[in-house]
């Protein structure tokens, strides 16, 4: 594992992936840098003391592996609301609305007419059931159909 940590800035680098901004406890005040390869590396100080050589990582080096490790575990996502659900389905609805003007699916009135009402008509209420009862949590939302238009 090559390891560089500078406190200054609360940067962690592990193996060239750098996360900056971090906080941890412990580093001594006039600690430049930590530089590690594997099994041993060296602390770099400030104020013109000389480097340290080390074979054990200190405990405020874990400290920052630490912080780097929280910053490189992503977040589960949140599972939506049931008002998230809720709006979710009013927009699909509000997507498909078109399909319920009655020239669109009437051959006498339209040319081409939507040959497929009934599929939106089955999708629809599939998704009016959230919109009407929400839920909270993940949901497998129904697949619109694709249109089908027919000439006449």
């Amino acid at each position: 594992m090559k390891l560089t940590i500078i406190p200054s800035d609360g940067a962690v680098y592990e193996n060239d992936l750098c996360y900056s901004g971090l906080t941890w406890e412990g580093t001594p005040a006039d600690v430049h840098a930590l530089q590690w390869l594997d099994v041993a590396g060296w602390i770099e100080y400030d104020g013109g003391k000389s480097n340290e050589d080390i074979t054990v990582l200190p405990d405020w080096a874990n400290n920052a592996m630490a912080a780097w490790t929280a910053a490189n575990t992503p977040v589960p996502p949140t599972p939506p609301t049931a008002d998230d659900n809720k709006a979710t389905a009013v927009a699909l609805l509000q997507a498909t609305d078109w399909t319920q003007i009655p020239s669109v699916s009437d051959p006498s009135l339209s040319n081409p007419y939507l040959s497929n009402k009934l599929a939106f008509d089955q999708y629809r209420n599939e998704v009016r059931q959230v919109a009407v009862y929400p839920v909270a949590g993940d949901i497998v939302w129904p697949v619109a159909p694709q249109e089908s238009w027919v000439k006449v």
